[in-house]
């Protein structure tokens, strides 16, 4: 503006604009052409004052947007560190329950399928139908049994526990392989740190668990690729499942609570996770998780 003021000023003086302008209204004094320059002047001034009062409103406007932001920040922190001590409660309880069924209804179940052993070896010749009822019992008791294991198994994965999470993955991964035989299932797992964070190693077993049921139910795929590995400086962790099924266009697909409950969760570690699909090209789940949990800035409560 200054520049061009200056250009304006200087063309004006070496062409002496003022003067021709005055001589020139001179003729039409009789409609006082030469008052127009002040009232220009007038109206300059008042789009200048309410330029200013525009650039304040705007300011201020500003700051009650950035207010308003970091509010917002802080709420989404709070609702992320809210959601991780209920994933970490969930995980607790679920841990309790599935010992409380291991221990304590597998071994009810086997007393009593040793007591209908017992029957069954007794009664084998001469009460033939207490043989078949005791038969029957052993049957039932095993199918409770399996149950009551598989049941285990989706509460708290005890594999975890004793082996880790890639021994974790490498036995459910079996499981998969028996409930879809025609799937292949190709495992990569790289160089991972000793110890993992328990809520770590948690939240990505049921990221894989939870993409490969999606999977199983809805991709009809024919190969799954499971893909674990750590950073060089072994810091984060990075997860990818992916498939050859039919996929779905993002854009429009209904997304379910499973995996956005797993973004959540991942979110809450100081993760994240990514999907990705296009109709015809499968899925595939990324995610990216510190090996250690973050604790928030004023400590557990």
């Amino acid at each position: 503006m200054i520049l061009a003021s200056m250009v304006v000023f200087a063309t004006a003086a070496s062409t002496e604009l003022s003067e021709r302008i005055n001589h020139a209204a001179g003729a039409l004094e009789r409609l006082q052409i030469d008052e127009v320059p002040l009232a220009l002047l007038t109206f300059s001034l008042g789009l200048a004052w309410f330029a200013w009062r525009r650039w304040r409103e705007m300011q201020l406007e500003l700051q009650h947007r950035l207010s308003i932001e970091r509010a917002l920040a802080l709420k989404q922190s709070e609702l992320r560190e809210l959601s991780r001590r209920v994933t970490e409660a969930q995980e607790g309880e679920r841990r309790l329950l599935a010992h409380e069924l291991h221990d304590e209804l597998g071994q009810s179940l086997n007393a009593i399928k040793i007591e209908a052993v017992v029957v069954r070896n007794q009664s084998r010749d001469r009460m033939p139908e207490i043989h078949r009822a005791a038969l029957a019992v052993i049957r039932l008791t095993d199918h409770v049994y399996e149950v009551v294991r598989s049941m285990t198994g989706r509460l708290r994965p005890v594999a975890l526990d004793e082996l880790g999470l890639a021994g974790a993955i490498e036995h459910g991964l079996a499981g998969w392989r028996q409930l879809a035989p025609a799937t292949e299932f190709l495992w990569r797992v790289g160089n991972l740190p000793a110890k993992l964070d328990e809520a770590v190693a948690m939240a990505v077993y049921r990221v894989v668990q939870e993409s490969v049921t999606n999977i199983l139910r809805h991709a009809a795929a024919t190969q799954v690729v499971i893909a674990l590995e750590s950073d060089r400086q072994q810091s984060r962790l990075h997860l990818a499942v992916r498939d050859n099924g039919r996929g779905a266009d993002l854009a429009t697909a209904r997304r379910g609570l499973g995996l956005l409950g797993m973004r959540e969760r991942m979110e809450g570690l100081g993760g994240s996770l990514t999907i990705a699909s296009r109709p015809g090209d499968g899925f595939l789940v990324e995610a990216t998780v510190p090996v250690h949990c973050r604790e928030p800035a004023g400590g557990r409560a």
